[in-house]
Order: structure tokens, then sequence, then C-alpha cells
């Protein structure tokens, strides 16, 4: 059976400076270096792993696939992460905020960027609208969030958006309905996990599991080729985040993130 390992990225950074200046407090726990960004991708190559064309999930998977996702639509998913894919040929999603795109937050991407972007044959899709949390969302709301950042999106880049990830890795299933009515195809989730099967199929859920500024290399090999032990380890420290959650609510557990990744 092939497997697919999906990789979360957000915000990437050439030196300190860079990383103090155009990324937020709270996002630095995610931000990885561009001198790691590309050792990952060295060893990813030095394993034998796959890296998997976003476009073409629907179709046959190879044995050991990696797929390349980033979240939000910082700046750098531009200079950085795009310019260092395509000198390797390779290509990633790319999901973005549609609010935050063209100045609606500080060192986020243009929609020139953007068009660059999916030029370079990377593909941009949806994180949502304003980056609310879906599980907190009306009905009516969650369906405003697929739909205007997918039309959004589309306008801006030419492009059909056929896949979102959820901001926050925080959804309720009964709303992946509704974003299949809009024409999602892929759901792209937070849960740690690995996609077993030999193709992805209309309307699945791909868990996905996170790099962060402290994975070091033997930790990101472990998760990139798969290994049981590590995704079980990484999936028992999600779930106990989740209970936490679960008790403070969205909110207030949001607000304890920010002041500890200060």
């Amino acid at each position: 059976m092939s497997r697919l390992v999906t990789l979360m990225y957000h915000g990437l950074y050439a030196d300190d400076r860079e990383l103090q200046q155009t990324i937020d407090p709270a996002d630095r726990p995610y931000a990885v270096s561009t001198a790691a960004f590309e050792r990952q991708l060295d060893l990813i190559e030095a394993e034998g792993l796959t890296v998997v064309d976003p476009r073409r999930l629907g179709g046959p998977l190879p044995a050991r696939g990696v797929l390349l996702t980033f979240d939000d639509g910082h700046a750098s998913n531009h200079h950085h992460a795009t310019r260092i894919l395509a000198k390797r040929g390779l290509q990633a999603v790319f999901f973005v905020t549609s609010d935050f795109i063209g100045g609606g937050r500080a060192h986020f991407c243009s929609w020139e960027q953007l068009r660059e972007m999916d030029g370079q044959g990377m593909l941009i899709g949806s994180h949502g609208r304003t980056h609310r949390f879906f599980d907190d969302l009306s009905p009516a709301d969650a369906s405003a969030e697929f739909r205007d950042s997918r039309d959004r999106i589309q306008q801006g880049v030419g492009r059909a958006v056929e896949q979102i990830s959820f901001p926050g890795g925080r959804y309720r299933r009964d709303q992946l309905a509704a974003g299949r009515a809009l024409g999602y195809t892929v759901f792209h989730t937070s849960e740690v996990g690995v996609f077993g099967g030999a193709a992805v199929p209309a309307g699945a859920e791909v868990p996905r599991i996170a790099v962060r500024h402290t994975t070091g290399d033997a930790t990101f090999m472990a998760f990139a080729a798969g290994s049981r032990r590590a995704v079980w380890k990484a999936q028992a420290i999600a779930a106990a985040k989740s209970a936490v959650r679960r008790t403070a609510g969205n909110r207030l557990y949001h607000l304890m993130y920010e002041k500890f990744a200060r």
C-alpha cells in the first residue's frame, strides 16, 4: 500500500533579523530557517522519498510519498520557499488566508506574488477568509469562509481552488459537506497521521505533521519516513493538547498559546 506523509510548514526566514522583523511572535514556533528547510529537502532526497505534486493527488501515489504544504500565506512562501523548491524542480501547496493577502496583513503575500508562485508550478489553496476557527462557526459562517476564500483566490490567481487547510486544524466533520458542495475535493487537517491508499479520493481528509522551529533532523526524518513510533508519539502529544483545548475553549487556548509562544 502506498503511504503519503504530508508535512505542514508556515513561514521561512533567512536569518535572525528576518525572523524578528517579519514573523509575528506567535508564529515563530512554526517558523523554519531556510538553511533547515534546504537540509530537510536534502534528507528527503537522500532517503529516496518522492515529493508529490499536489495537483496530482487524485492520481496514483508513490510507495513512499511526501507532500509539502504551507499555511497562512506569509511573504517568505514566495521569496524563500518557492525559490528553493523551483530550483529543485519540486512543487508544494500554499494555503492562504484570503483577507491577509494583498496588504491585509503585514509581511504577507501580494496577489501578484501568488500568481508568480502558481506560474512556477505551486498550487494555491484556501486557508479560509479570516483565519477564524471553523469549529467555532455557524453553518452559514462556515459556508461563507469556504465560498468567499475560494472566490477571492480564484479571482486573484486565475485558477480553480479545490483544496483547503483548516486554520488551527480546527473544524467539524459535519462542515465538510458544505465544502464539497462548493467544489473542494481535498481537506487538509492538522490531525497527526499518515495517509494510506493508492490515491487520495475526492472529498478526502488528509492528515498532516507539523514541522516546527525545534524539529531536529532525526525527528524530521522519522516523520518524513512515516515512522510509526514517531507518529504515535506526536499523536499522543496532539491528543493531550486537544484535551486542554476542549476544556478551555478555542479562544482561551489560543490566548495561552500566544502567551507562551513569545
